[in-house]
C-alpha cells in the first residue's frame, strides 16, 4: 500500500501518536489510513501533507482526527450469545464464589465503552440475573474511554428511541428506560447509579485493578500485535485471580499473551486468567 511510505501521512501518524501517547506502530496502518481518508474526504483534501499542515495549525481538526482514530462502535447487547453467557454463567459462579469467600464486591470494567451502550448493558444483565438479590452486592462498573465526546454521551445517558427499540430486549425497556419524548429515551438511575465513566488511554503505563470481570470489546483488532500483548498483559494484571476477559467475536489472544490466559468459552469468546503464570504475567509482551 503505497500511502503508508507517502511522507504525508508518515507525519500524520507522528503527530497523531504525540497526541495520543503511544508509540506509531500501535495502531495498524489499514486501519489509520482509512480514519485519516475519511477526515480528508469530509474537508475536500487529497493530498497527506495539505491535511497534515492543517492538523498542525488547526486544533480542532487535530482533535476530530483523534476522535476519528479513538472511536469504537457499539451496541447495547451487542453480540447476543455474549450477554447470555454473561447472565446465564458467569454472574451466577461470580455470585457463587463471592458468597463462598465471604466478600460482597463485584467490580467490572468496561474498556472503550465509547457512548456507554456496553457498561449499561452490564447493568441490566446483573439486574436481570440477580433481581432483587443485587441489593446484598456493592456493585462498581468502571467505564472507560479515550474519547471525551464519547463518554459526555454516556454519561447523559439518552439514546435515540429507533436505538433502543431494535437493540434492548423488548421486555427490558419499560423496566430500565424512561421515555423523554417521542426520539428519545433516558437510562433509568437505578442503572445509572451503578456505572462510573472516566477518561483513559488504553496505551496507558498503568492500568485500574481488581476487576471481577473485564470487557474490552471490538478494539484490539485495530491494535497491532506487539501492542496487543502489552495491553493483555496488563489486562491480566487488573484482573483477579477468579477473573474473566470477555473479547469482542472476531477477537482472539495470540502470540506470547495467549499464555496468560484459559479460554473460558470459544462462541462468546470468554477467557480466564492463567494461574501457572501468576507472578510472572507483566513480563509477557513486554519489550
Amino acid at each position: 500500500m503505497m500511502d503508508v511510505k507517502d511522507p504525508g501521512y508518515l507525519k500524520i501518524k507522528r503527530e497523531l501518536f504525540r497526541h495520543l501517547k503511544v508509540s506509531s506502530d500501535a495502531y495498524k496502518d489499514t486501519y489509520l489510513v482509512r480514519r485519516i481518508k475519511a477526515r480528508m474526504r469530509k474537508l475536500g483534501i487529497n493530498n497527506y501533507m495539505n491535511y497534515y499542515h492543517m492538523i498542525r495549525t488547526n486544533k480542532q481538526e487535530l482533535d476530530e482526527l483523534l476522535l476519528t482514530v479513538a472511536i469504537n462502535v457499539t451496541e447495547f447487547f451487542r453480540d447476543s450469545v455474549v450477554w447470555r453467557t454473561f447472565e446465564k454463567k458467569v454472574i451466577p459462579e461470580l455470585v457463587s464464589y463471592k458468597k463462598e469467600h465471604h466478600t460482597s464486591t463485584i467490580k467490572i470494567w468496561s474498556a472503550a465503552c465509547s457512548t456507554g451502550q456496553e457498561p449499561y448493558s452490564i447493568a441490566m444483565a446483573l439486574h436481570e440475573a440477580l433481581g432483587k438479590n443485587l441489593s446484598g452486592f456493592r456493585v462498581q462498573i468502571l467505564a472507560t474511554d479515550i474519547d471525551r465526546e464519547a463518554l459526555a454521551t454516556a454519561i447523559r445517558g439518552e439514546y435515540p428511541a429507533d436505538v433502543v427499540e431494535k437493540q434492548v430486549p423488548r421486555h427490558m425497556i419499560p423496566k430500565y428506560f424512561t421515555r423523554i419524548s417521542e426520539e428519545r429515551y433516558r437510562i433509568s438511575p437505578k442503572i445509572k447509579r451503578l456505572v462510573k465513566f472516566q477518561q483513559f488511554n488504553l496505551f496507558s503505563p498503568t492500568y485500574p485493578k481488581g476487576f471481577d470481570v473485564i470487557f474490552i470489546r471490538n478494539v484490539l483488532i485495530y491494535v497491532k500485535r506487539d501492542a496487543q500483548e502489552e495491553i493483555f498483559a496488563k489486562l491480566y494484571d487488573s484482573l483477579e485471580d477468579h477473573g474473566y476477559l470477555i473479547l469482542g467475536k472476531t477477537e482472539t489472544i495470540l502470540s506470547n499473551a495467549a499464555k496468560l490466559f484459559k479460554l473460558y468459552d470459544l462462541v462468546a469468546r470468554i477467557y480466564r486468567k492463567n494461574l501457572e503464570v501468576k507472578g510472572h504475567g507483566t513480563g509477557f509482551g513486554r519489550r
